[in-house]
């Protein structure tokens, strides 16, 4: 028997044909009401836990140098002093990140230097530094025949772009007299950089961690490193960054992470160092021999200069750190990839010491 299904006919006696569209409008209309609120309910889902928890997502940078985070993410009671559903999400380029952070996928960013963080308040973007990092432990390898600066004049340097590494080389060339007698290539990473010279593509690279050491092992030499740029009077500062949105809507929860962070950054340099430093290697992708060969001695700002660089008051327009950014700011403008320095005020206004100064005086979650 054929039904009306099958016909398309309706069983509705009288109901006039625009009646029936009129329906049919009403029904997609509700249908696409309906998926809206679907689609709500499911964001909310997978912003919050069962329990209320919402979602915070941290990017970090991957390699043979832990990081707090990385004590965090493969210490479970350190990682429940945060007060939230933490996900990690490795980074290779700072600027990659800050993009990510100003789509609002990422609400923290673990070791970002001064070109992104610096560019990212020039253009308005709302991103708080909470806490110092570390410095860059970067070196300039060249062959065993490159002796002096004067001797790169002519020759090609791998470095990462966008980076402190970039800031820190290009600053040194400018200081050494070098600018445009040296070409600077970039990499979207320190391995392709290191590789590169390996493969004879460029003469030496700016590098630090298994590149550096790949090169020192091969005969290139250090001609200069990071911390003696930072003595020239170029320092680069790395940072832990949160989004502004999150400082003014749940303050908490970046208190419990930079409590977790100077817990994390003690763990990792205190005496049981190696211990949790071989715990982290998982996370971090690496041997555990080698994350701790290449984590001892890195240069990490500790406990007591957090304040000496970043200000003994939140705001502070006359700190260390907001010179820093003054100064790589005259950089991005020189390089045409940021139109104006920003003040010291409006620098200042992106540094926030009050959640480094309350996690110091031991004012954390338990």
């Amino acid at each position: 028997m054929t039904s009306s299904a099958d016909t398309g006919t309706s069983t509705t006696p009288g109901l006039p044909v625009y009646k029936r569209r009129r329906r049919r409008r009403l029904y997609t209309a509700a249908a696409a009401v309906l998926a809206v609120v679907i689609g709500v309910v499911a964001w909310l889902v997978t912003s919050t836990s069962s329990s209320g928890l919402p979602s915070f997502t941290i990017s970090v940078s991957q390699g043979s140098v832990a990081s707090p985070d990385s004590i965090i993410e493969s210490q479970p009671s350190l990682a429940k002093l945060i007060h939230a559903n933490l996900r990690y999400v490795p980074f290779e380029a700072g600027v990659t990140a800050i993009a990510e952070m100003k789509s609002g996928s990422v609400q923290a960013i673990s070791g970002v230097g001064n070109p992104p963080i610096t560019a990212a308040i020039g253009n308005g973007t709302g991103i708080t530094v909470v806490m110092g990092w570390g410095f860059d432990d970067d070196q300039l390898l060249v062959p065993s025949s490159v002796t002096s600066p004067a001797q790169l004049a002519g020759k090609s340097v791998g470095v990462l772009v966008g980076s402190s590494e970039d800031y820190e080389l290009l600053g040194y060339l400018a200081l050494e007299h070098l600018t445009g007698k040296v070409k600077v290539v970039s990499f979207s990473d320190e391995n392709s950089a290191g590789a590169a010279v390996v493969s004879g593509a460029v003469d030496a690279a700016y590098v630090y961690g298994v590149p550096a050491s790949t090169l020192a092992g091969k005969g290139y030499h250090s001609l200069v490193n990071a911390e003696q740029i930072a003595q020239l009077g170029i320092p680069g500062l790395d940072v832990i960054a949160v989004a502004t949105s999150l400082v003014n809507s749940n303050p908490s929860l970046v208190q419990d992470y930079v409590c977790a962070e100077l817990q994390g950054s003690r763990d990792m340099t205190g005496p049981q160092a190696a211990t949790y430093l071989a715990a982290s290697s998982a996370v971090q992708g690496v041997p555990g021999d080698q994350i701790v060969a290449a984590t001892k001695g890195y240069p990490f700002i500790p406990p007591g200069q957090q304040l000496y660089w970043l200000g003994s008051t939140s705001h502070d327009p006359g700190s260390r750190i907001v010179s820093a950014y003054e100064q790589t700011a005259r950089f991005l403008v020189a390089q045409g990839r940021l139109t104006s320095v920003p003040s010291a005020s409006q620098i200042a206004a992106h540094i926030d010491t009050t959640f480094i100064k309350k996690a110091l005086a031991g004012d954390c979650p338990s």
